[in-house]
């Protein structure tokens, strides 16, 4: 039996039947004559995983009939009509599409969050993706600068997206986050200073959602306890407090506050958390998880393409956002399904440079064999 393509392998990870169940569902082929919701979607992740970031490479790709995208039911495709599309189809399309793969990795992702209590932890922020105001004016960011922003948390223990809120780059963090976000009770939520709002940290507290953040200068509370700390290990102090403040007062009832200098870089950090049940160390390694959102946004500028878009539309722009995420959870299940030990920036990057070479993909991602760097041999001859 031939091998497929890199390629193949990965766009069947998503069912035909399904995605076009959900173009069904929101018109997404209607009144087309070419260029179907599967082909668009296709020519889109195959830009993505491979580099391409203008519409004349991908035409020149998909342009003609080839057997291996006629295989896959990827039809030819132009360039006025992959611009149209971009422009003009349902973005509701590739959202559910975004959901249904993210399910398929939930279900093959770690389980564990990499700490000693259970329950889901997520690291929460927003990154600026800069646009030119010229092209795109719906885009304002300021003065003369356009951006958009994509907004989303990270489950730690599988490095998934768990949700896309694409917005303008005037879009506040905490606005988007009082506005669109929304989190499972017993969830414990890891985010900075630009979401602190104590009206909303009181309605995550009120439904069951954990928190664990930093303080702001301007914070006034009055100390109702105080913990013993271990100074060796950089905790300074860890109280039981209430807001006393004016700003403070849209949130009812205590609160933790641990101060910590870290023993490598001599900072001084001030956390604030409605977590009670933890070590003092453990808040302090929970805000430190954070950083792996950071490196989630990292990944996605370096490996996918999110930097340059094919259309200057804001349908366009979060078409391209969106598909770059799908394409990213599709090389986590890669990773997941293989059992790889490599990383997801060196599979995206593997999976991108061999994408039309037919070869396994438990080959191409599977660990490298080791290698002895002195032979037997080789020893016995030196020793002598």
């Amino acid at each position: 039996m031939a091998q497929s393509t890199v390629f193949s392998q990965v766009i069947k990870l998503i069912s035909r039947s399904q995605f076009e169940s959900i173009v069904h569902k929101h018109n997404g082929n209607k009144g087309l004559r070419s260029l179907d919701c599967w082909t668009w979607f296709g020519a889109l992740l195959f830009g993505q995983l491979t580099g391409h970031d203008s519409i004349r490479a991908i035409e020149r790709i998909f342009a003609t009939s080839d057997s291996k995208m006629q295989k896959l039911g990827l039809g030819p495709v132009r360039r006025s009509t992959l611009a149209d599309a971009n422009r003009t189809r349902p973005l509701e399309v590739l959202e559910d599409v975004f959901h249904v793969v993210l399910a398929q990795a939930q279900a093959l992702a770690p389980k564990k969050n990499g700490f000693r209590f259970k329950g889901q932890v997520l690291a929460l922020d927003s990154t600026t993706i800069e646009l030119c105001l010229s092209l795109s004016p719906w885009a304002k960011f300021h003065h003369d600068k356009g951006a958009t922003k994509l907004h989303t948390a990270i489950d730690i223990a599988g490095d998934l997206p768990l949700f896309a809120v694409i917005t303008d780059g005037r879009t506040s963090d905490i606005r988007a986050a009082r506005e669109q976000l929304h989190f499972i009770p017993a969830t414990t939520v890891v985010f900075d200073r630009g979401y602190i709002d104590y009206s909303w940290l009181n309605e995550l507290n009120q439904t069951g959602v954990l928190f664990v953040t930093r303080t702001k200068s301007n914070c006034r509370f009055k100390v109702v306890e105080s913990q013993l700390t271990n100074r060796t290990r950089g905790h300074i102090c860890d109280q039981i407090i209430y807001l006393k403040n004016q700003t403070g007062n849209g949130y009812n009832g205590k609160l933790r506050r641990i101060t910590y200098r870290d023993p490598e870089t001599n900072k001084r950090l001030t956390f604030l958390t409605n977590r009670f049940d933890l070590a003092t160390q453990t808040i302090c390694d929970l805000y430190k998880a954070r950083w792996k959102v950071e490196l989630f946004f990292k990944t996605m500028k370096q490996y996918l393409r999110i930097k340059k878009f094919l259309g200057t539309s804001a349908n366009a722009v979060k078409a391209q956002i969106l598909v770059a995420l799908i394409a990213y959870l599709l090389v986590q299940i890669l990773r997941f399904t293989v059992k790889t030990s490599i990383s997801i920036a060196d599979a995206m990057a593997v999976v991108g440079t061999l994408l039309l070479l037919k070869e396994p993909l438990r080959r191409i991602l599977g660990d490298l064999p080791r290698v002895t760097r002195h032979p037997h041999d080789f020893q016995m001859v030196f020793n002598l």
